[in-house]
């Protein structure tokens, strides 16, 4: 399999810097019901984190109607997230975060990637890594080990590969094993379900790749985020992959891996790559429950079913926008 991997980002001395890219990005979560509701509690992962290989140009969330309050919080991981209440009656709740950052080239010592991945268990960490990394060692709600998940591990991380090798493998082997289909799982979907069907979308195979790497003993955390879409011609929000990518039209989602001496490093095994410029974070945590992009309460009547629908659009700034 080794002719199949996707190539290691490595840092070369002799080559030259990359520019950062500037997006602008919307993401609209828009909710419509069969009949008025009175409350509706939520709390949002919508905004972009700043990050080693990000920068946060601006960021805004709106809600229609008019919230009675919208508060912001930062978690545990340090994820910032936003809490909304509606008191009043209405057939319709749409949640618009809009957001401009730049994204820098990712590029990884050679050195680092090269050392057996054993190197990367806790017990190598050193005295300078932050103590909550161990959480991400460890099982999480969604994630827990089995001899499925086992079996996997063994493959890819076999004793003495190096440790870019192994994650090149793990990207490559859940995109060919695993078939991608929209609307096979739900998020409620469980992880022993993604393993025995061996299909699902971008939120299970991420589970799939943090627990095979946790099976091995390193830390790994669940990361969600966005894709880059291709532009609209008249302007409107657009969720048009761009290059092919899978996972555009609404939010996307990824895994990372701590390597020691580089820090956390992230594959995308959805579209069986590590993750680029193409990418833009937002939150992560042990799992999805940590950081779905909306989750809350509705207070109703009887028969308040609801409508969902989500459109994202992630397009590079221009001199014109």
């Amino acid at each position: 399999m080794s002719e199949m991997l996707p190539p290691v980002p490595l840092r070369l001395d002799d080559q030259a810097a990359v520019e950062a890219v500037d997006y602008a990005l919307h993401h609209l979560t828009s909710y419509r019901y069969a009949k008025p509701v009175t409350r509706n509690y939520g709390r949002a992962h919508v905004e972009p984190r700043a990050t080693l290989y990000q920068r946060v140009l601006s960021h805004e969330v709106t809600v229609d109607p008019a919230p009675a309050r919208l508060t912001a919080h930062t978690d545990f991981y340090g994820n910032s997230s936003t809490y909304l209440m509606v008191d009043q009656p209405h057939d319709h709740l749409e949640v618009h975060s809009r957001a401009r950052v730049s994204v820098a080239e990712r590029r990884y010592p050679t050195e680092t990637m090269s050392r057996p991945f054993e190197s990367c268990l806790p017990e190598n960490w050193g005295p300078l890594m932050p103590a909550a990394s161990i959480d991400f060692t460890q099982p999480s709600p969604r994630i827990r080990t089995s001899h499925a998940v086992r079996e996997i591990s063994a493959e890819v991380f076999t004793p003495q590969r190096p440790i870019g090798e192994c994650l090149a493998h793990l990207t490559a082997l859940i995109h060919t094993d695993f078939t991608y289909a929209s609307g096979a799982t739900t998020v409620t979907s469980t992880l022993e379900e993604v393993l025995s069907a061996r299909h699902g979308v971008c939120q299970d195979f991420s589970h799939v790749g943090v627990a095979v790497a946790r099976a091995a003993g390193l830390a790994a955390r669940y990361v969600s985020g966005y894709l880059r879409t291709a532009r609209s011609a008249d302007g409107e929000l657009s969720t048009q992959p761009d290059g092919g990518m899978i996972g555009s039209a609404a939010s996307h989602a990824w895994l990372s891996v701590l390597v020691p001496g580089t820090g956390w490093v992230d594959i995308d095994p959805t579209n069986r790559t590590f993750v680029d410029q193409r990418f833009v974070t937002t939150a992560w945590g042990r799992d999805y429950t940590d950081v779905p992009p909306l989750k809350g309460i509705v207070v109703g009547p009887p028969g308040a079913t609801s409508t969902l629908s989500v459109a994202v659009g992630v397009v590079p700034i221009t001199p014109e926008n």
